[in-house]
């Protein structure tokens, strides 16, 4: 028998800050589009997050990045991954907030996919095969 932590916290947490739903847009490789175009494709889901501020330690951990964009940590149910172009996967975007977030890095990961915790980067104008 497996404990369900982000149940248990997500109870707990709840009151504070509670889970929100979202669309989750899977990255699922490349179209062609009738005009001759590439654009990503992508399986769409509709999931519960929990989105929160980063911390002092999400901070250093992504310090590197060197970026100025509006960032947030969103806990998640299940495994999602960040953006990996040497292994070619990763792309996802998550839309909450009526805005898109692209999935930037995996900050924290627990079990065999049972929640992640993921770095969101706000996009400034809806990604292509999104609309």
């Amino acid at each position: 028998m497996s404990l369900n932590l982000f149940g248990i916290a997500g109870r707990m947490t709840g009151a504070v800050n509670p889970c929100i739903p979202a669309d989750l847009f899977a990255s699922d490789g490349v179209q062609d589009t009738p005009s001759g175009e590439v654009e990503p494709k992508y399986i769409v889901a509709r999931i519960w997050i929990e989105v929160q501020a980063l911390t002092g330690q999400d901070l250093q951990q992504v310090e590197n990045l060197n970026q100025q964009a509006d960032m947030r940590a969103v806990y998640i149910r299940g495994g999602i991954k960040a953006l990996n172009r040497p292994l070619q996967y990763g792309g996802d975007l998550i839309k909450f907030y009526n805005s898109y977030w692209k999935v930037t890095q995996s900050l924290e990961e627990w079990g065999d996919a049972e929640w992640c915790k993921v770095l969101v980067t706000r996009q400034t104008s809806p990604p292509l095969g999104c609309s």
